[in-house]
């Protein structure tokens, strides 16, 4: 072995060990630094409901500039129009997109730059997402072509329109995947696909900073538990006590939490964390039991009635 590989390793080893007495502080005492989120040029997908509404309640404050970015424009405009009527000290526009087609996202970063011309995107916040929670074999091809292209292919589109001015100064990109891009479950052969090209990408693009030398661009990305909004409706958690349905508030207030203190990944609820350590010590047949018997078909009772 060469002493430059030596020196290597005895590096990371050194890093390991204060990396791990630093994050062991930070959990007892909970004193992460956080920072403040004021006076930047946002850009929140989602925004007209669910957790992406609600992050843009909490960020609609200390001259934030807000580009407010639903499919439904009814629900995006009149969620805008509340913040408005609050008279917050932020700006707000809103916008009616598909994330899922490029033409759209190009679009998108025009009307942005038409009205704020002076500013890049500091922070974007991918919220935006669709799940079916149909079997493989009845899910028809363009549903599921429909999901890779909202919750995968819409999260590139716009961390390609953002990216290169973020590079040029700084910026945060926070991804929200999902439990499933963690584990997989029935019924959801399509999100689970999604949510684990999300996690990918994220951790491909942390590398990515370290390989260029870079550390002005953040990211975050947050691996929820179902969530009590209309996305997943009906259904229900095995063991509630331990893996309890999120309430949609507490979800929002951790989304902000984890981007201010610049956390690269958030597992939601943090109890979670501990389930995983098996996956390693067994074959995958049995670790899929496992997670059969916590409970990962879910989706047996969802009932879909939000229109995405």
């Amino acid at each position: 072995m060469l002493l430059a590989d030596i020196i290597e390793i005895s590096s990371f080893l050194l890093f390991w060990a204060v990396d791990f007495a630093k994050e062991t502080f930070y959990a007892i005492f909970r004193c992460r630094p956080r920072k403040n989120i004021c006076n930047e040029n946002i850009l929140i997908t989602g925004s007209g409901q669910g957790i992406g509404k609600l992050v843009t309640e909490r960020l609609a404050k200390d001259g934030n500039i807000l580009h407010c970015v639903d499919i439904n424009q009814t629900l995006n405009e009149q969620s805008a129009a509340d913040l408005r009527a609050k008279g917050g000290n932020c700006t707000i526009y809103t916008y009616t997109c598909d994330v899922g087609e490029n033409e759209n996202i190009v679009e998108l970063g025009r009307q942005i730059k038409e009205n704020v011309p002076d500013k890049h995107i500091s922070y974007l916040f991918n919220i935006a997402g669709i799940v079916i929670g149909k079997s493989f074999e009845e899910e028809s091809v363009q549903l599921m072509e429909k999901v890779i292209k909202v919750n995968v292919l819409g999260v590139i589109y716009l961390q390609k329109l953002v990216f290169k001015e973020m590079l040029e100064n700084y910026g945060h990109i926070i991804n929200i995947s999902s439990l499933a891009g963690m584990v997989a479950g029935p019924l959801l052969a399509d999100y689970c696909c999604s949510k684990f090209a999300v996690r990918g990408l994220s951790q491909a693009m942390l590398s990515e900073m370290d390989f260029l030398g870079k550390s002005n661009v953040k990211f975050t990305t947050v691996h929820p538990h179902i969530t009590k909004t209309g996305m997943f409706n009906n259904t229900q958690a095995r063991w509630p006590s331990v893996f309890p349905l999120l309430e949609p508030e507490w979800v929002a207030d951790q989304v902000i939490i984890g981007t201010q203190e610049e956390r690269e990944q958030l597992i939601l609820p943090k109890i979670t964390n501990f389930f995983f350590l098996p996956e390693h010590l067994m074959s995958t047949k049995a670790y899929r039991k496992y997670c059969d018997v916590l409970g990962t078909a879910t989706m047996k009772t969802f009932k879909k009635i939000r229109a995405d």
